[in-house]
């Protein structure tokens, strides 16, 4: 996500239109969820996906005749072609009241016929709606996801306040802060603004509104339409809300520059992650070797590997990241393990046998570390895959992690009937273990050797990404 928002405020910032496409409202079995967002430029190039094939097509559409750059049907009068599984509204003016569900997590219309008009406008205006029916009764084409979902269009003219206020909310989360992208449309004003955690530019709306949209705002992760209150003026009339939730990328801290380090940087870093190495020999510790790393932390000694006594800046590892411990000896590995289960990290990752890893969580259990502390560590590290090569087990791992992250089982330690964590939002892991509880659940409001542990059998509830 950090290299698609890059790529917008490159944009913005350069002076070119850009459109934005967000899934908003999803139901049943889909192809992505509300964290899918896709761009568009004045050129017509883009970056992002929501979701690839027919309902990419017809979003890609939709976003060219926003930009003027026409499309299958350009420069048509207000034509209606016959499209199965898709309903695009005609262009609303900024200032339209646009009809949504009433809450963010209200269900999705009732399914469209199989077949729905699609309209297009001479002059699209600034935002488009297009709702997608896939489930098989309203489906006429050959996909057959069975959901349904909704994506909004936005259109950012350079130098706009919702430009601005877009390129306020990226510089926020990439200076680590959660920060929402708010657009609110009444049918006499719009109000662009971005809204983290501090400060915030939403001076300009009216306080009966902005307190109506704090009272019913999504999590701040992912997108969302919904409706609020106007009490505002006297004809008390809804409001229409686009909400784009951004958060900081996970970061993952790998403790260790050898073969398999290296190849996990690479792979975390294509899938998203923000990575942080750390080492004691520079002659492994290079931008060379680790070109895609975010950080690279040359260090004393992994006695101390934390804190800025290191010689290197310190880290806080928090609940939405991984640690990975990697190292080259089995007494670096336990001593570093032993750091890394004083943070709150959400992930812990031990590489190595078993019984390398049965030594180091005797020597830990011994040093006073608990069960539930040690049953915080997934070890061997990976899944179970059968992998051999650094690559082979750097994908292990990062399939592992993906899974926790997904809520899917993917327990860690020894113990056989302990919960483990998992992702959701920005705020981390969750453990049900009373002595490393790592607080998952997303407030309603953001705003206040060898890998390849074979997963138990048995249920764990993970909270969802």
């Amino acid at each position: 996500m950090s290299e698609l928002r890059k790529w917008i405020a490159a944009r913005l910032r350069r002076g070119e239109s850009v459109v934005l496409a967000a899934v908003t409202r999803v139901s049943g079995s889909t192809s992505r969820g509300t964290d899918a967002l896709l761009a568009m430029d004045s050129t017509g190039a883009m970056n992002g996906t929501v979701g690839g094939g027919f309902i990419e097509g017809q979003t890609i559409e939709t976003a060219r005749r926003m930009l003027g750059l026409g499309g299958s049907q350009a420069g048509a009068q207000m034509s209606t072609v016959q499209l199965p599984g898709a309903q695009i509204p005609a262009a609303r003016p900024p200032t339209a009241e646009i009809a949504t569900a009433q809450s963010p997590g209200a269900q999705i219309p009732a399914a469209r016929p199989p077949t729905a008009e699609i309209a297009t406008a001479q002059s699209p205006g600034s935002s488009q709606d297009l709702d997608f029916d896939l489930t098989p009764e309203a489906n006429q084409t050959q996909m057959t996801c069975g959901g349904r979902l909704s994506i909004h269009l936005e259109k950012l003219e350079p130098q706009s306040v919702a430009a601005r206020a877009l390129l306020a909310c990226i510089d926020s989360v990439e200076n680590g802060r959660p920060c929402a992208f708010v657009v609110v449309r009444t049918l006499h004003a719009q109000y662009s603004f971005a809204l983290d955690e501090g400060a915030n530019d939403s001076a300009a709306i009216p306080a009966p509104l902005l307190d109506s949209l704090k009272a019913n705002m999504p999590v701040l992760e992912g997108a969302a339409e919904f409706e609020i209150e106007d009490s505002s003026n006297a004809a008390q009339e809804k409001a229409h809300v686009f909400w784009l939730g951004l958060l900081p990328d996970p970061q993952v801290y790998i403790f260790g520059a050898g073969h398999v380090g290296k190849a996990v940087c690479d792979f975390a870093s294509l899938t998203g992650f923000r990575v942080i190495v750390t080492d004691d020999r520079p002659d492994m510790l290079t931008t060379e070797r680790f070109p895609r790393a975010s950080e690279l932390r040359l260090i004393h000694s992994f006695e101390d590997a934390l804190t800025d006594a290191s010689g290197a800046p310190a880290v806080s590892i928090g609940p939405q990241d991984c640690a990975l411990v990697l190292t080259r000896k089995p007494d670096i590995d336990k001593a570093m393990l032993a750091q890394v289960l004083r943070t709150n990290a959400g992930y812990i990752g031990l590489i190595g046998s078993k019984s390398k890893r049965d030594g180091i969580f005797a020597a830990l259990k011994a040093e006073g570390f608990a069960d539930a502390d040690i049953a915080r560590v997934h070890a061997p590290i990976g899944l179970a895959i059968g992998a051999r090569t650094p690559e082979e087990i750097a994908v292990s791992i990062l399939a592992e992690i993906i899974a926790v992250r997904a809520g899917m089982q993917a327990p860690a330690g020894i113990l056989p009937q302990a919960p483990h964590s998992g992702f959701s939002g920005h705020s981390g892991y969750s453990s049900q273990q009373p002595h490393s509880v790592h607080s998952l659940q997303q407030p309603h409001s953001g705003l206040s050797g060898h890998s390849g542990a074979q997963a138990p059998a048995g249920t764990n509830k993970i909270m969802p990404r």
